[in-house]
């Protein structure tokens, strides 16, 4: 090891904090010291390298030529620390350690709980650390372990292992059909007000049918539109109007007014994938093997259990 060398992987670790963030601002925040400090280890890097790293002008931070491969070999090395320490946890006979968790909102309140709790009998040194939203996650810059998403827009450079496919159902009150009766055929939805999902990336306009066969789209409309698809479900249940409803939210409803199911000689046509997401890497730490089974496990439990 050169007279530097005790420097050299602290200072790849915030070259790479800052090639991947962008700024010195945001990096000083993912990192947690100052700007100046940051600001500070970048130039000793560059004197001692003898080459300029980051061209920095008054509304960006570009990486120069040396600057890029230099961030390319910061990644690596520290996907290798990260290995080792993987290694040495999963060399432990016992599971423990934290997993950083992102998933949908209507997912994580319908299920996180129960997962929680079976997960912490199971393994009593696992921690859970979860946040629910429905935004995109960047797994990088939010520190996120996993993400369990319905989204198909996975960045590269990492895998999204299929879990379980929603299926949707159509749905009334029967307050709602005291007042406006049944619709006997898909195309009869434009007669009736439709509770409609939409959200930044999914707007359910159309919803899609299926019989013998057949295939059709129908255009609905109506009066309340929202991104919760629990709040979906709980208009519907109020009786403002007809949904199309993912069926892992009906057991939250036990109890409840029962929901009468439309159109039972029709299927619905639509099928919305539940994707566990993790970086690629050689072989998966087993804490987070066994929260996705345990994920797996319950999205795949009859809706009725």
């Amino acid at each position: 090891m050169n007279k530097h060398g005790k420097y050299d992987a602290y200072q790849m670790i915030i070259f790479d904090a800052l090639a991947s963030a962008g700024s010195f601002t945001l990096a000083a925040e993912r990192l947690e010291v100052s700007i100046s400090h940051v600001s500070k280890q970048v130039k000793d890097l560059e004197q001692r390298l003898g080459v300029k790293l980051v061209k920095v002008t008054p509304r960006q931070l570009t990486l120069t030529r040396e600057g890029a491969l230099f961030a390319d070999a910061c990644q690596r090395m520290i996907a290798v620390m990260d290995q080792a320490t993987e290694q040495v946890l999963d060399s432990k006979a016992e599971i423990a350690g934290v997993v950083r968790i992102a998933m949908s909102h209507s997912l994580g309140a319908r299920y996180m709980v129960p997962i929680a709790q079976t997960l912490q009998a199971r393994y009593p040194g696992l921690a859970l650390e979860v946040t629910l939203g429905d935004c995109r996650v960047d797994m990088l810059e939010d520190d996120v372990d996993l993400w369990f998403t319905t989204s198909k827009q996975i960045s590269q450079g990492y895998i999204a292992q299929r879990l379980y496919d929603v299926g949707f159902v159509l749905l009334a009150s029967a307050s709602y059909l005291q007042c406006h009766g049944a619709p006997s055929h898909p195309d009869q939805l434009s007669q009736h007000n439709c509770i409609i999902y939409r959200s930044k990336t999914r707007d359910y306009h159309n919803w899609s049918f299926c019989r013998q066969g057949r295939h059709l789209e129908v255009e609905v409309s109506g009066n309340f539109v929202i991104d919760s698809a629990e709040a979906v479900l709980d208009a519907v249940s109020s009786g403002l109007g007809i949904g199309y409803i993912a069926d892992y939210l009906l057991p939250k409803h036990a109890g409840a007014e029962p929901l009468v199911p439309l159109l039972k000689e029709w299927r619905t046509d639509l099928s919305m994938p539940v994707y566990a997401v993790y970086p690629s890497r050689k072989a998966l730490p087993n804490r987070l093997k066994v929260v996705i089974d345990t994920v797996r496990e319950y999205l795949n439990r009859p809706v009725d259990g």
